[in-house]
């Protein structure tokens, strides 16, 4: 577990802006809005983040359940868009069943479902090098990898592609030998999970973003990176087809950090709501949205 200093996270996303959609600014200011019974009239389809959205690691964030229960009281179609690669469609329910959720499987997208749909059409073989921990929803998919948690981040001589899925169970020593095996050797590179950080009760954690920005500066990697999560336009545009919305205007994208969630809905032509309540709690909003030059249509304390 490698926890993270907050006000660093956008410094760290600044470094690679190559390998994330150009920015495109709304037309007028974000406005400041109570919440998202506000504006929920104006849009056929809602997509929610996850993790400082709905939750910080286990534990709901305080409203979040009723804004959800709002949104079915209005028939209004929603879906969890998120960057965690530990759930996949198929066990989605149950999860935030127990984070006090009452999702379908049909109601959750994850970079994981994105991540698995890939490595269906590319069956990976042992010259794959994955971060994931041993027991993995995606096991069947990766058996003939190279398990690198299991290998101490050690690189196989015949390795030339890395995948990096979860930072669960990576650790900083599984780092160290992940960069110091590499050393003058080149990779294809693929992440499912492109976060630098995510909240988690009162910390930030390092996710898998972070350790292969750490990676690719370390050992002076060359790959641009494919991406399977937010904010990369694959996750967006699955869930954005299987609901059939014919005007992006029409979609609200829900999120709590600028490079990911907001980066990327309003690179797709949706509308964006910033919230407070996650990985940016308690900092300068407004002086954020300045810095980076990414701004949403919407601010909120909170759902």
């Amino acid at each position: 577990m490698i926890v993270l200093e907050p006000d660093l996270l956008n410094s760290y996303y600044s470094r690679h802006l190559d390998w994330y959609p150009a920015i495109k600014k709304p037309a007028t200011p974000a406005k400041f809005i109570a919440g998202l019974a506000d504006i929920t009239n104006f849009f056929d389809l809602i997509l929610l983040d996850s993790y400082g959205v709905l939750c910080r690691g286990n534990t709901p964030i305080e409203g979040a359940p009723e804004a959800i229960q709002l949104l079915r009281a209005r028939n209004i179609p929603f879906c969890i868009v998120s960057n965690d690669t530990m759930t996949n469609k198929s066990t989605a329910a149950e999860k935030y069943k127990s984070r006090g959720f009452d999702f379908t499987s049909n109601e959750v997208l994850t970079s994981l479902d994105i991540t698995e749909a890939f490595l269906q059409k590319n069956p990976v073989s042992s010259n794959v090098g994955v971060i994931a921990p041993m027991e993995h929803p995606s096991d069947a998919l990766l058996k003939d990898s190279a398990r690198l948690n299991h290998l101490m981040g050690h690189i196989p001589d015949n390795v030339d592609t890395l995948l990096f899925i979860t930072g669960t169970g990576w650790t900083s020593e599984m780092q160290e030998g992940l960069v110091n095996s590499a050393k003058g050797r080149q990779f294809e590179l693929l992440v499912g999970n492109p976060d630098i950080g995510a909240p988690y009760g009162d910390k930030v954690l390092a996710t898998p973003g972070y350790f292969l920005m750490d990676f690719v500066e370390r050992t002076h990697q060359v790959a641009k990176p494919v991406l399977f999560g937010k904010p990369d336009q694959a996750i967006f545009s699955d869930v954005f087809k299987s609901h059939g919305i014919s005007a992006p205007s029409r979609v609200l994208m829900v999120g709590d950090t600028l490079y990911t969630d907001i980066l990327g809905g309003n690179a797709m032509g949706f509308k964006t709501l910033l919230l407070q309540c996650g990985v940016y709690s308690g900092q300068n909003i407004e002086q954020l949205i300045t810095e980076t030059g990414i701004q949403p249509d919407f601010v909120a304390p909170h759902l």
